[in-house]
């Protein structure tokens, strides 16, 4: 287990079979506290560490020294430190947590130490006001159609993989890193569309605080990202030869043939920010690994394709969080099967509104009038001195459409039918007149003349596939476009 540089030369802490050891007493006694009557994270043994080893190069001191101080001096060394740190702190912002954490830890190492309640030598730092709502570093989190754009300009297939399978499966930083090639090859030959990930305790081991707080619990890659990582492993094994399962699933782009590392966590971040800005996205810089992760909860929690929702209880637990009270020993999560066929009703691609599409539609008609629809639109806000809604929009679009028909002197009989039978009616000669809604338009009896713009309306209604065949046909020859209007 990787145990940074100066938590090893100050603390002379080391990873063994039996956990975090350390040559220093006073430091053991954190260590042991932490590691077997707390939470067990290697992640949070890391974080008291560091703090420590940083207090103690500032106090320059040695662990076991710092607890033979007195009281009054322990306290008067903190408040110092402390004041320095928020110091710098309050150069990025107002917020007090960072400083606050800092002196949570240190009163744990000197509570284990004998400067406790019972032995009525607990030390008496202040802390500082937190703002409410207040952040440092606010991180900005993507929507969905802008994840899907950084997973497209990602660079590269192992990158394409790694963010589709961040905010599809909601894993934290530190479970990507850490999964295997076997935690999901035998998903892979069983021919799932979506894979499931199993997280569990024993990944600490592979990187500290791959499983947070030892929950265990289990995530799905929706169909895009099982396409990418199948695209990749078979990539990589006609770059290496051969793969073992052994091996991280996302390695580092400085592996070696032999030795092949995990991905680190500031490779991931870079991955994550360069996607970011190709994608366009103004705020990229502000774009972290963890901003994916909630995009993931932004999925579970909007409607899925069948317009249901999950459990809550599920989405809890994808998110590798407890459940409150007495919901989790009644939650049943052994039905891998049913969780994976809800995972594979949730929405991971873009979708608009009916009236969205219905707009986005009738400024494609508008184009095929000479007229432009955003200059229309930014002309009557300006006269109105607000905001159009999007009903407002589509009505004065449709307004002038008709003013420009009515114009060339098409006036007849109309009528309102459903979309499907549009291109039944323009056969029999009759014209585009507005759209209702999504399922209805309007036609009217049209002159030989508007041929050109019936067709070209008519096609907005078509796939890609009928658009290129009746092109092919309507452009073939006079006679085959005089046919096609009967």
């Amino acid at each position: 287990m990787y145990v940074s540089r100066m938590i090893r030369k100050v603390l002379r802490v080391r990873w063994s079979s039996d956990g975090f050891i350390s040559k220093f007493r006073s430091v053991q006694k954190l260590v042991d506290y932490l590691w077997l009557r707390k939470s067990g994270s290697p992640r949070s043994v890391l974080a008291y560490c560091w703090v420590l080893s940083r207090f103690c190069l500032w106090a320059r001191c040695g662990p076991d020294d710092l607890v033979c101080k007195s009281r009054e001096e322990l306290e008067a060394l903190m408040q110092n430190f402390l004041d320095e740190v928020h110091r710098g702190s309050r150069k990025r912002g107002q917020s007090a947590r960072y400083v606050n954490s800092i002196r949570a830890c240190l009163i744990t190492f000197f509570r284990v130490n004998g400067f406790n309640r019972e032995n009525n030598k607990e030390l008496r730092v202040q802390g500082y006001h937190q703002p409410p709502r207040v952040r440092n570093r606010d991180p900005y989190v993507p929507t969905l159609e802008e994840a899907c754009r950084m997973a497209e300009r990602a660079g590269s297939i192992r990158n394409r993989a790694i963010i589709r399978t961040k905010y599809s499966s909601g894993l934290r930083n530190a479970a990507l890193c850490a999964i295997r090639v076997g935690d999901v090859l035998r998903e892979i030959e069983a021919g799932y569309e979506n894979l499931m990930i199993k997280v569990e305790p024993e990944w600490n081991k592979r990187i500290p605080g791959a499983c947070k707080n030892n929950i265990p619990y289990y995530t799905f890659t929706s169909a895009e990202a099982t396409r990418d990582i199948k695209e990749m492993l078979k990539r990589r094994k006609e770059i290496f030869g051969s793969i073992s399962e052994d091996e991280p699933l996302f390695i580092s782009m400085g592996s070696l043939r032999s030795h092949r590392k995990p991905l680190s966590p500031r490779e991931l971040e870079e991955i994550v920010k360069n996607a970011a800005r190709e994608a366009d996205i103004k705020d990229w810089e502000r774009v972290t690994p963890h901003s994916l992760r909630k995009v993931f909860e932004s999925v579970l929690r909007s409607p899925m394709i069948d317009g249901d929702r999950m459990d809550h209880k599920d989405q809890e637990f994808l998110m590798g969080h407890m459940l409150h009270g007495s919901e989790e020993a009644y939650y049943d999560w052994t039905k891998i099967d049913k969780m994976r066929k809800q995972f594979g009703k949730l929405c991971f691609e873009p979708t608009t509104s009916p009236e969205v599409r219905n707009l986005d539609l009738i400024k494609q008609i508008a184009r095929i009038f000479g007229l432009d629809a955003d200059e229309i639109k930014a002309k009557r806000e300006e006269e109105l001195g607000r905001k159009l809604t999007i009903k407002e929009e589509i009505d004065m679009l449709q307004t002038i459409i008709k003013s420009k028909l009515n114009a060339q002197g098409k006036n007849g009989e109309q009528k309102v039918i459903r979309k499907e039978e549009l291109q039944t009616y323009l056969d029999k000669g009759w014209k585009f007149l507005s759209v209702i809604d999504e399922n209805t338009v309007i036609v009217q009896n049209a002159s030989q003349n508007s041929i050109n713009i019936d067709f070209e309306i008519s096609k907005l209604f078509m796939d890609n596939q009928d658009k290129e065949k009746v092109d092919k046909d309507f452009n073939s020859n006079d006679t085959q476009k005089d046919s096609f209007r009967g």
